[in-house]
């Protein structure tokens, strides 16, 4: 690939273990850098179908990784390998790429708030200083870190971003949810930290339904909330008797028991519920025409629905461990009166369908004014660091 002059390399360093929401908000960045920069998308999650990637973005896709919820474990996607031949294998593509090409700015996501695969990008970030030592360093990260009361290791990470970072970019909106209402030692932090707002994809259009009755329903990544999808379609047949609807469900992308799930709807016999594969492109588009949507309280999920003022019925799902990063995003906003909460007990049909009903029938609420420019904000800070002698000016 030829290279424009005139633009700067950058580089995306990107991994998700569960979900897909890291994955989203990082492609929908590239996609708005692509005009200014040289983008390179370093994948280390399992690869997403039906998932469109404009062709300006180059996406090096490195063996998969995903944790498994129950035991914390880190496992390769392809069985066939260990863990440690896949993290070899991981290094050497990206050596292999850092020597290709000339980098000026990596992004990397997440880390060092996470610290799953701190190995893996303090060699990253080592390798581009070591060709170009004036290389920017930035933090990408979502506005809610996964604990509220911080964690043992905060020290360490603002040691990170001290000692090796340019800027830290936070993807949420500081006039609702700042980066230090769930990272104590924030004021430890001596380098810029920029709220850019909230991360949204420029495909949703809020129409207006020609469908008035449409329930939307997702579990986005789907490896976990899978319960969600298994009570909605349990439920249909007595809930359409009570309503008058029609209910799109969206499978996961990860999602293994596609075929089993589709033969369970199939068997209802009816023409007023349906059951798609995950297709981000279709999903939006579905979005916008949808008079409520039912999903879990993933970043992208939650933020995508507030921005067009959907009807929100929340899964608020509990995970194993201490993150509770979905459950304050929820309870911020449910607070706000944008959304009703739906628990795991009450997934049975008969509270599910009253919860639905009660939703559905909600009066709209005037929209919550929430900053959605992100993507431009974030393209202006690092155009202004990467210009710059210095980041003073962004303190």
């Amino acid at each position: 690939m030829i290279l424009p002059e005139d633009k700067k390399t950058l580089l995306i360093h990107c991994q998700y273990v569960y979900g897909l929401g890291h994955y989203v908000r990082m492609m929908e960045l590239a996609k708005g850098l692509t005009g200014s920069f040289n983008v390179y998308f370093v994948n280390g999650g399992e690869p997403v179908l039906n998932f469109d990637i404009p062709e300006e973005l180059n996406l090096i896709q490195i063996p998969a990784i995903y944790k498994q919820e129950e035991t914390g474990i880190l496992l390769p996607v392809d069985k066939h390998i260990s863990l440690d031949v896949c993290f070899a294998a991981r290094q050497n593509l990206i050596a292999d790429l850092i020597e290709k090409i000339n980098v000026d700015i990596v992004i990397t996501e997440h880390f060092p708030f996470g610290l799953l695969f701190e190995s893996e990008v303090r060699k990253l970030i080592e390798y581009v200083k070591h060709k170009n030592y004036n290389a920017r360093i930035i933090c990408s990260v979502r506005e809610i870190i996964d604990s509220n009361k911080g964690s043992k290791r905060d020290d360490y990470i603002c040691e990170i971003l001290n000692q090796l970072y340019d800027l830290v970019l936070v993807h949420g909106d500081r006039q609702h949810i700042q980066l230090s209402d769930s990272f104590p030692l924030i004021d430890r932090i001596k380098v810029p930290i920029i709220h850019t707002g909230y991360i949204v994809s420029k495909e949703i259009e809020c129409k207006q339904s020609q469908q008035p009755n449409t329930i939307l329903a997702s579990i986005a990544g789907g490896r976990l909330g899978d319960e969600l999808l298994e009570a909605l379609i349990d439920c249909h047949l007595s809930l359409s008797k009570k309503l008058d609807h029609k209910m799109i469900l969206f499978s996961g992308a990860f999602q293994s028991d596609f075929q089993k799930q589709q033969t369970k709807v199939s068997a209802l016999l009816s023409d007023k519920i349906e059951l798609k594969e995950f297709n981000r492109t279709e999903y939006l588009s579905e979005m916008g025409s949808a008079k409520m949507i039912i999903s879990l309280g993933g970043y992208n999920s939650m933020i995508e629905s507030l921005s067009i003022g959907k009807s929100l019925l929340v899964y608020n799902r509990t995970f194993i461990g201490n993150n509770v990063e979905q459950d304050l995003r929820i309870g911020y906003f449910k607070r706000k009166g944008c959304l009703e909460v739906l628990n795991f007990d009450e997934l049975k049909s008969s509270v599910l369908i009253e919860k639905i009903i009660s939703q559905f029938n909600r009066p709209t609420l005037s929209r919550l004014t929430i900053d959605i420019n992100g993507v431009s904000c974030s393209e202006k800070k690092i155009l202004e660091l990467v210009n710059s002698k210095s980041n003073e000016y962004l303190q």
